[in-house]
């Protein structure tokens, strides 16, 4: 097997450890009602919105709920990128590739605009950056694609 070929299968298992690993974090979210066991984004919600460190009931209320569904959301859609890594991509069908890269640009885009137009810079922090920084292997893999 030529070194090219083991360095891709290196990030196709990356691109499934990832997916699963967020999927995971997603039926967390959901179950829990939280995103952080330690209450960082919590904290920095409240800070953002309330200048409190703790979110105002209702509003703790209101985010317990709205964690169920984005939480199941993200589970799914993971697990779905976890299959689309496993077959397509692992295949290097540019349509694997295309559908695992082009949502993710388009939350990232949208997400990181919503939370600039709020001042919820934290968001981005938080979630946008490590986000990306954990897509920016997959987005050079793109080169195993051409041909």
């Amino acid at each position: 097997m030529i070194k090219e070929d083991k360095n891709f299968q290196f990030w196709t298992k990356y691109l499934k450890s990832v997916s699963l690993v967020i999927s995971g974090l997603g039926a967390f979210w959901a179950i829990s009602g939280m995103f952080d066991p330690f209450g960082i984004y919590d904290r920095a919600f409240a800070q953002a919105f309330w200048q409190s460190d703790v979110l105002p009931r209702q509003a703790e209320r209101t985010m317990r709920f709205i964690l169920g569904p984005l939480g199941a959301t993200c589970a799914a859609y993971f697990l779905m990128q976890y299959y689309l890594a496993s077959h397509a991509f692992a295949r290097k069908e540019i349509w694997g590739y295309k559908a695992i890269i082009i949502p993710f640009i388009i939350w990232f885009l949208l997400d990181s605009t919503i939370s600039l137009v709020h001042g919820a810079y934290f968001n981005i922090y938080l979630a946008n950056i490590p986000a990306l920084v954990l897509m920016i292997p997959v987005f050079y893999s793109y080169k195993y694609f051409r041909n």
